[in-house]
């Protein structure tokens, strides 16, 4: 282990590991969403809209959340595979965000404003960290 390698230790970036852990949980409540009601759980209903709109949800929920887990499991790697799973997920939560934002309107705003900052804020830090990333 060279002083380089080291100091990269070291200095892990607190943020790296906030945006994993948040994308991370974020996977894990809409797994267990889709889950839930795919085995007959009931789950209240978290937008005002009919079914065949929560039909038109649950494939992109699930890619969603696969590449949520795949890219808080390589951000905490410092993977590139990582860092390309995260803006791929990322794009596609704020995608989502504003696709529920423009069927509710200002209805659902205090959930979808945190999370669109959340992921404008986590694109560009992620991308300001890039070179951490092999």
């Amino acid at each position: 282990m060279n002083i380089n390698d080291r100091e990269r230790v070291e200095r892990f970036p607190l943020g790296v590991v906030i945006v994993a852990v948040v994308m991370f949980f974020a996977a894990l409540g809409t797994a267990s969403y889709w889950i839930l009601r795919w085995i007959g759980k009931p789950v209240a209903e978290t937008l005002p809209v009919g079914p065949e709109i929560y039909k038109a949800f649950v494939y992109p929920d699930i890619v969603l959340s696969a590449l949520l887990f795949v890219g808080a499991f390589g951000l905490l790697k410092l993977r590139k595979f990582g860092f390309v799973a995260a803006l791929l997920a990322l794009g596609m939560w704020f995608s989502d965000l504003l696709l529920i934002f423009g069927l509710t309107k200002w209805d659902r705003i205090s959930f979808v404003g945190p999370c669109l900052l959340f992921v404008v804020f986590s694109v560009g830090y992620l991308w300001t960290k890039k070179s951490l990333f092999h």
